[in-house]
């Protein structure tokens, strides 16, 4: 009975999947996830509360687990020793971008309607927030200053893009790492030069 109930569940979390990245949070119906999955919507019933319960379940976890590292980005000092912890901790992000680039698809991607919709851009302001910060030290140690983070945004509005592109199209976590560093490295190397600056007083 227990193997029962956890195939059943497995179904239904599967077929969810499958609608949310096809339909997005708005467009999925339970009626179709519970048909697809080959049960009754009553069924359905007793292993979520609601459509939102179900996405919660599913892409909320995702979020939440995303949040938690980027959390810990905001608690580093920024300093010399700050690169290798930033370092340790996009790595930890990028297990989850490996093992969850579904999830996180619908999320980037299909979460209009949901309470993550707006989740691009609280991605995009703390990359800007980051990056801003990171930039500042560097260039004070040049005796120089940032006068405005213009153009870091750009680059981190196009960056969350371009990763909402990529697990939108690619399902395999080792690719779906690679082109992640790819995109990174193509957008904040050498980013020092592109910024506008001015010398300390």
């Amino acid at each position: 009975m227990q193997y029962l109930k956890y195939e059943v569940r497995k179904s239904i979390v599967e077929e969810s999947l499958k609608e949310f990245k096809q339909m997005g949070y708005k467009g999925t119906s339970i009626r179709s996830i519970a048909k697809n999955s080959q049960t009754s919507v009553g069924n359905f019933y007793k292993y979520f509360q609601s459509k939102d319960d179900l996405y919660q379940k599913l892409i909320g976890s995702v979020y939440d687990r995303l949040m938690d590292y980027i959390n810990q980005f905001n608690k580093v000092e920024i300093n010399e020793k700050a690169d290798d912890i930033f370092y340790e901790l996009m790595e930890k992000i990028l297990e989850i971008f490996k093992g969850s680039s579904t999830e996180i698809a619908i999320l980037l991607n299909k979460s209009e309607g949901s309470e993550y919709e707006n989740c691009k851009k609280n991605f995009v302001d703390f990359i800007t927030r980051i990056v801003s910060v990171k930039m500042q030290y560097e260039l004070s140690l040049e005796g120089k200053k940032l006068k405005d983070n213009f153009i870091i945004y750009l680059m981190s509005y196009n960056l969350v893009e371009s990763i909402s592109i990529i697990v939108r199209e690619k399902q395999e976590g080792n690719e779906v790492r690679k082109l992640i560093l790819d995109i990174i490295d193509i957008f904040y190397s050498d980013i020092k030069g592109k910024l506008n600056c001015e010398n300390l007083d």
